[in-house]
């Protein structure tokens, strides 16, 4: 009877360490789904991230156009403006000798008489 209790505590030993080792590979089992899901939410973060991304180089290049196109107005503004203002010029100039003229023109009948 002796042996037999003490091969039955062996199985009961025996038999607690494989649930225990049981217990541990069902732990580390959840902890890999875990892990698993982790990597799966990750990937939809990177996914939505490069889209993102993508969206912002557009915008940057979009803002470049812009802004060589803006750079390219201004330099034909500021032609513009160059040759504008020396044809305003000119027609002050003309129109004071003109002025001259008709003064020299209404003054010297005056002094003529």
């Amino acid at each position: 009877k002796a042996i037999q209790e003490t091969g039955r505590g062996e199985v009961l030993s025996t038999l607690e360490e494989i649930q225990e080792r049981h217990d541990a590979v069902k732990e580390i089992e959840q902890k890999l789904l875990d892990l698993h899901q982790i990597y799966l939410d990750m990937t939809v973060l990177v996914e939505a991230q490069g889209e993102i991304l993508d969206n912002i180089e557009s915008q940057v290049s979009n803002a470049v156009d812009h802004v060589q196109s803006g750079t390219t107005a201004l330099q034909n503004a500021k032609k513009l403006q160059k040759k504008t203002r020396k044809w305003t010029c000119i027609a002050i100039i003309i129109l004071l000798i003109i002025i001259a003229v008709t003064v020299v023109g209404v003054i010297r009948p005056w002094k003529s008489a």
